[in-house]
């Protein structure tokens, strides 16, 4: 085997570059047509939307918003100044709101999983569709 370049015509050596070129090409338009085209985030439809009537003003009403935080040791929901310790005593309070505004359920970052899984049964078994979960700002 030889290592060493043969010259067979007298002059500098050449490098054949068309084949560099077609693979560069060919793995352009590759790039090109797997590209996927996704609209710009600040495009998207958000998570949550308010809700318009007919004339284009916004709903009066608001998502019902329960915290999730624990007191003296143990995991309780609150919904505006009432607090509650339990998944049912939860449920029957969000059974009497509207249901068409949504819940959020804002938990703490010190509460157990398992309270903020019940806080969101309770909405849902409370006929609630729209449902969230927000993580509390520390």
């Amino acid at each position: 085997m030889r290592f060493k370049p043969t010259r067979d015509r007298k002059g500098p050596l050449g490098l054949q570059l068309t084949s560099m070129i077609d693979i560069i090409f060919l793995l352009l338009i590759y790039f090109i047509l797997s590209t996927t085209y996704e609209p710009p985030e600040s495009q998207l439809t958000p998570g949550l939307q308010t809700q318009r009537d007919a004339s284009g003003r916004s709903s009066e009403l608001t998502p019902q918003v329960v915290d999730v935080l624990e007191i003296d040791g143990t995991p309780s929901f609150r919904l505006g100044a009432r607090v509650m310790t339990s998944q049912s005593d939860l449920t029957d309070l969000l059974e009497q709101l509207p249901k068409d505004v949504g819940v959020i359920v804002r938990g703490a970052g010190n509460v157990p999983v398992h309270a903020a899984t019940d806080a969101l049964q309770a909405a849902r078994d409370a006929g609630f569709v729209k449902v969230t979960y927000v993580p509390a700002r520390q």
